[in-house]
């Protein structure tokens, strides 16, 4: 089921990640230095707050319209209507989760300590709109999206490494990261590179309610998702100290750039997997199981180099360049994370296994209803571990590292699960067609 199309959509991806990659690495352990500890905490607390709008204002759209596209992209009529009401739908939210954000901002203490750094990380929620990602996807052309946004990225960097110079430039760090998204989404409402623009459709208010309702168990998801991942971070902020946040938000971002090895295969397979489950479902069993064993080797070998990663690389740098070389700075900086990061590294094999069985497995066939209840009862969970470990602990960084270990092997285990009977039923179509 890995024909040449999606080999070649899997190839670029990582072609694309890569040199994503390349950008990571030097803004992440750049802004770490420069910001410092708690200024990195600070920036990534707000960075945290603000996905609550960008994911009221996504309302699920990033799973549901991409299915939707993908079954009919020979169609173009039909994809320009999901377009212009997806993006209709996303515009309206998006003006009520900024409204909504725009008044937390004055009124929570923590928020209003920092209230410029969040008014501004509030470009995230308009980038979203601004640039369809979902619909490069729908069209299986997810590696010239992501082509777009690294060459925004990359001409940004510049601008990065040149003006953010301490702990007082967190605003600007802010909007320069929030700038290439916003820049690709600019040229591709421009030009159509890419993917052609759809044509002008006129959409009813009536199928804007039905786009919501019919995305409404993968924004439930989304929501439920963010309990253990944003919320984990934004809690953090409010019972430990911008310290903490720090050296969480630093383990996290090596994470979840190691996760991003997994993204580009998930990415590519999963409108495949969508397309099969509707023609062919022995056929989307088989290219979900070879999705598992490549994604639960890649997932496993990320955490242990991850693990290993900075007990090794920092003495190194640190005896052949000096303390006060750069690189050894960022690596000293990291090191102080070590501890949450030997607690966070098995999460990149179990997200890759949850990905298999929930993304790639139980919503294409149907069974959104239970991937959503698992993931409100995961989100649930972290909730009242973070609050029952986290106050008053010394180390809250290390606790909500613990907290997302478990919850993530908690959903593993819940779509594995309900996902057995799809194998079986699959395999007995296979045998008895």
């Amino acid at each position: 089921m890995f024909d040449t199309r999606l080999r070649s959509n899997i190839m670029a991806l990582y072609l694309v990640q890569g040199l994503n990659y390349v950008v990571s690495f030097v803004t992440f352990p750049f802004l770490l230095v420069q910001l410092g500890t708690e200024g990195f905490g600070v920036m990534n607390y707000a960075f945290a707050a603000i996905q609550y709008g960008v994911l009221l204002t996504d309302f699920g759209f990033n799973l549901s319209a991409v299915r939707d596209v993908a079954q009919v992209r020979d169609d173009p009529k039909a994809a320009a209507r999901i377009f212009w009401r997806v993006t209709w739908a996303k515009l309206g939210l998006m003006l009520v989760s900024s409204l909504i954000l725009l008044l937390l901002t004055f009124t929570v203490g923590s928020w209003q300590a920092h209230s410029e750094v969040f008014l501004w990380s509030q470009l995230y929620i308009l980038s979203s709109v601004l640039f369809p990602i979902w619909y490069f996807q729908g069209f299986e052309k997810l590696q010239l999206a992501s082509g777009l946004m690294v060459v925004a990225r990359a001409l940004t960097l510049g601008f990065l490494l040149l003006w953010v110079s301490g702990p007082n430039d967190i605003v600007l760090a802010v909007i320069l990261q929030a700038t290439p998204q916003i820049l690709a989404g600019v040229v591709w409402w421009l030009t159509g590179w890419g993917v052609a623009k759809p044509e002008w459709v006129r959409i009813h208010y009536s199928e804007l309610k039905t786009a919501l309702r019919a995305s409404w168990p993968f924004f439930l998801s989304a929501i439920s998702t963010s309990l253990y991942t944003t919320s984990t971070t934004v809690l953090l902020g409010l019972f430990s100290t911008p310290v903490q946040v720090g050296l969480f938000a630093a383990a996290s971002k090596l994470v979840y750039i190691a996760q991003g090895l997994i993204g580009p295969l998930v990415q590519a397979t999963y409108p495949r997997i969508a397309q099969l489950a509707a023609t062919d479902q022995p056929a989307a069993v088989r290219l979900i199981r070879k999705a598992f064993l490549i994604q639960g080797a890649v997932g496993l070998s990320m955490a242990l180099m991850l693990a290993l990663f900075l007990p090794l690389l920092t003495p190194i740098s640190v005896a052949w360049f000096g303390a006060d070389f750069s690189l050894s700075k960022a690596f000293l900086a990291l090191s102080d994370s070590q501890t949450v990061m030997l607690w966070f590294a098995p999460v990149i094999l179990l997200g890759a296994l949850s990905l298999v069985y929930g993304q790639q497995t139980l919503l294409v066939f149907g069974h959104e209803g239970y991937f959503s209840r698992v993931l409100v009862v995961a989100g649930i969970l972290n909730v009242i571990l973070m609050c029952w470990w986290v106050p008053g602990s010394a180390q809250g960084g290390v606790r909500a590292a613990q907290s997302v270990l478990c919850v993530e092997l908690f959903i593993v285990l819940a779509f594995w699960w309900r996902a057995r009977p799809i194998f079986r039923q699959a395999n007995a179509i296979r045998t008895n067609p």
